[in-house]
């Protein structure tokens, strides 16, 4: 029941162009986080360096940096393992009806590799600047949806990578709390 009701979510939005029904929100949203994700959060996170004034301590901004980094790649790597575990099917590979936004990558379905770093380096910038929660949460939770609104994947894929996002950052946290540097 829940493959077939992520299925009809997937298979009913509608990807055309916003002036035949489409929201433009969901298909800049589709388009926005499938190019240069780690350019996005990069910047944002040299932003907020910039304005918490780390930049004139390098070894902060450099500490900051190596985080978000190791979230990074320790959320791919979970990624990709549980990807190659599950081996599941993509919505338009399933159903041939499903539109897509752009071309699929060529990798199974389950989980969303995008939920899951996205969300990894928000958790990991949400402990480094805490006052700024909303700035890393709301755009981590539109690029998961963004995989649904582009075809590419169901909803329980991005489900199941926020989940994994909170352990991933959590371990990541308790590491740099513990790393000597406070």
């Amino acid at each position: 029941p829940l493959f077939e009701k992520d299925l009809a979510e997937v298979k009913s939005f509608s990807r055309v162009l916003p002036a035949l029904g489409a929201s433009f929100a969901t298909t800049r949203g589709g388009l926005y986080w499938q190019t240069h994700v780690q350019l996005i959060w990069t910047d944002i996170l040299s932003k907020k360096i910039f304005e918490y004034g780390l930049d004139a301590n390098p070894l902060r901004a450099a500490r900051a940096y190596a985080l978000f980094s190791v979230a990074g790649y320790d959320a791919i790597v979970a990624a990709f393992d549980a990807k190659y575990a599950y081996w599941y099917i993509r919505p338009h590979q399933f159903d041939p009806t499903v539109t897509i936004l752009f071309a699929v990558p060529p990798h199974p379905s389950y989980p969303s590799a995008h939920a899951i770093y996205d969300g990894s380096y928000a958790e990991v910038l949400t402990y480094l600047f805490p006052r700024d929660e909303a700035v890393f949460r709301v755009p981590a939770a539109e690029a998961g949806l963004s995989r649904i609104w582009a075809g590419i994947h169901y909803r329980f894929d991005v489900d199941a990578s926020t989940a994994m996002t909170r352990e991933i950052g959590k371990k990541v946290i308790n590491w740099a709390k513990n790393d000597g540097s406070h």
